[in-house]
């Protein structure tokens, strides 16, 4: 292996500017038109690293520099913008700088008996013994739900027919109250006759 600094060969190139020969070194081996490889000793004592070096697309113009072609091969840094979620409950993020990344899935869980399930308040519920241990897997998978993403759930009653019961329980209501202050005057008036 050559010292740093020493030269190891030679790029030829034509009366155009394009590159024609690979360097004309024996060390490191020329493998094709502009391509070398170097076999670099670590420092540590590891074994050798091959290292393969392309000039294939090197030339030499009499003019001043100029880039011909950019090609980018990575993103620029981004900032989490939003995030969607499907129907197998997979949530993406869409990121400021236009890409999109799967960030986790949402779990579902079934138990054997829903009803035995014990109430923790807040409309928060835990496992118990009567319900049986939770039975977990993704959205749309067994006899487990699906997830609609976006989506307000609208009123499964009829919203007139429920208000009409309302009021008619209030008048009800309003009645037996009747009833029992009637009946609690009747009961005074009795004790009084005494």
């Amino acid at each position: 292996m050559p010292s740093a600094g020493t030269s190891i060969g030679i790029l030829g190139f034509n009366s155009s500017g394009t590159l024609v020969s690979p360097p004309a070194a024996t060390t490191p081996t020329p493998l094709q038109t502009g391509q070398i490889a170097v076999s670099l000793p670590p420092a540590n004592g590891a074994a050798a690293q091959a290292i393969t070096m392309s000039f294939g697309n090197s030339t030499q113009y009499g003019s001043p520099f100029g880039v011909n072609q950019l090609v980018q091969n990575g993103y620029t840094s981004g900032q989490l913008s939003g995030f969607t979620t499907s129907a197998t409950g997979i949530i993406q993020g869409n990121y400021s700088n236009g890409q999109s990344k799967n960030l986790g899935q949402i779990a579902l869980a079934n138990f054997a008996d829903p009803q035995g399930l014990q109430s923790l308040g807040n409309n928060q519920w835990g496992e118990s013994f009567n319900s049986g241990a939770a039975l977990i897997g993704a959205p749309s998978s067994g006899n487990l739900g699906a997830i609609q993403s976006g989506a307000v759930e609208g009123s499964n009653v009829n919203l007139t027919s429920e208000l009409v019961n309302m009021i008619t329980a209030q008048r009800n209501y309003q009645a037996n109250a009747q009833t029992i202050k009637t009946e609690d005057q009747i009961t005074q008036t009795l004790i009084n006759l005494r």
